[in-house]
């Protein structure tokens, strides 16, 4: 309740909150809770509007999967994946010359791809990415630090709202209508995300990191278990 009281508040207005000292073990079984709670609400609403919807049952068997009998696809979605998500979506949440030229290069990077403006795999936009975020640290302007601490609030929205529905491109979508269902889809991934921005402003970024490998390997685990 503490915890939910605690997002609540952080969601009206993030800027307030100060980072402070706590110890790893209760962080770490906060996150376990929450994290599991939010993650078997998400799978048991998602089963019953596939039983009760053929139109989001087509949706959410489209969703995209790892191939995760594959090692290095298993590797890139439990460790590479997130540690290019938190930079991107998170580091930038202390708001300094590196944390903002490298999260605003991936975002850069990670946007060209998606709207296929670049057509490059997966190392070559790794590489890219750190070419651009050399590039922005020394053409980095005080105004824009100024700006953004100024807009914290909407630049905090902006990320968690970017970040979730960026895995609404995991599913195929056949009419116009099924788009209605992409709040439900990604629901998963706002509540997630909204946790590890509070989590970054309270804690050190390493803790985000971390709980977001943790949170990939157990959902890549339990489908790899559920193929069996």
């Amino acid at each position: 309740m503490k915890l939910v009281s605690g997002l609540y508040n952080f969601l009206k207005n993030p800027k307030d909150y100060e980072k402070e000292e706590a110890k790893f073990l209760p962080v770490f079984k906060e996150f376990v809770i929450y994290d599991f709670i939010i993650t078997f609400s998400w799978a048991f609403v998602t089963t019953i509007l596939s039983l009760m919807f053929d139109d989001f049952a087509l949706i959410f068997k489209s969703k995209k999967n790892l191939d995760i009998t594959n090692s290095s696809i298993f590797f890139i979605g439990v460790f590479i994946a997130p540690i290019i998500e938190e930079l991107a979506y998170r580091f930038s949440l202390r708001i300094n010359r590196i944390t903002v030229s490298v999260s605003l290069s991936i975002q850069f990077i990670i946007y060209l791809h998606l709207f296929r403006l670049i057509d490059v795999n997966f190392y070559v936009r790794i590489i890219l990415m750190a070419i651009f975020s050399i590039l922005m640290y020394f053409s980095f302007s005080k105004k824009l630090s100024d700006y953004l601490n100024k807009k914290f609030n909407t630049y905090l929205y902006f990320n968690l709202l970017v970040f979730s529905f960026l895995h609404a491109a995991n599913f195929s979508y056949f009419e116009v209508f099924h788009y209605l269902f992409i709040p439900i889809l990604i629901s998963l991934q706002f509540f997630f995300g909204l946790y590890l921005s509070y989590v970054r402003l309270r804690q050190n970024f390493l803790y985000v990191v971390g709980f977001h490998i943790i949170h990939n390997a157990f959902i890549l685990s339990l489908g790899l278990l559920l193929k069996l």
